[in-house]
């Protein structure tokens, strides 16, 4: 491919990715739908990754719609884990010393444990056909079984909230642009480590079919692990 080309395969990504970030930003206003956004987010982010032709707005809303349930169901539960773990730290203040530190590293270690298997939940969702309970199950073996892996995946996540660390006022002026570009920049490099770790979860006895299967994945992802 020459340069032109090059250039302009990467100003249509480009494009690409500004609409997902855009589509995912509106999408996400009710709140309750973040679940199904994300999932939507990285159904697109993986097909990218992979360099498999992506319409980003058709797929975004079939895979919104798609994984609706399951993505709200999802993201519920995580909010009512997030909530309790709030509340524990809350409560921290009111218990003596020494119950309070064992109180803070349970919710320290648990803690660390759900933002692992949260920022797997939804790719997972996206990729592979499976129950709620196994869909949690799944996404904390694999943050677990690829640990290096995820340390960078989750850096990716934390990499918006730098600035905030050098000058509040100066994250506030760049939010916008954090929120209108880099969501789905990220969710892009992050797919890029996904890819990798869930090929580790297709049929090696064949070439897995994507075209035939709407979510690309198995119905137990961990089951054809060799």
């Amino acid at each position: 491919m020459n340069t032109d080309g090059r250039v302009m395969n990467f100003l249509s990504r480009l494009g690409d990715m500004f609409i997902l970030n855009v589509l995912y930003l509106i999408s996400c206003i009710p709140v309750v739908t973040i679940g199904a956004a994300t999932t939507a987010l990285y159904y697109n982010t993986l097909k990218m990754a992979e360099n498999r032709e992506s319409y980003v707005w058709r797929e975004y809303w079939k895979a919104f719609r798609q994984n609706f349930k399951q993505a709200t169901i999802v993201w519920m539960i995580l909010l009512a884990c997030i909530f309790i773990l709030g509340s524990d730290v809350l409560l921290l203040g009111g218990m003596s010393k020494a119950l309070g530190s064992v109180v803070a590293l349970i919710v320290i270690v648990l803690g660390i444990f759900l933002i692992m298997m949260g920022v797997y939940v939804f790719p997972v969702l996206a990729r592979f056909d499976n129950t709620v309970k196994n869909t949690f199950k799944n996404a904390l073996i694999m943050a677990v079984r690829h640990l290096p892996s995820t340390i960078v995946i989750v850096i990716l996540h934390g990499l918006p909230l730098l600035p905030a660390m050098v000058s509040i006022q100066v994250f506030l002026k760049g939010a916008l642009v954090v929120l209108l570009f880099t969501v789905s920049i990220l969710a892009y490099f992050q797919s890029k480590l996904f890819t990798r770790i869930f090929s580790n979860y297709y049929p090696k006895d064949k070439e897995y079919d994507f075209a035939r299967y709407s979510k690309g994945g198995v119905i137990s992802c961990l089951n054809k692990r060799k």
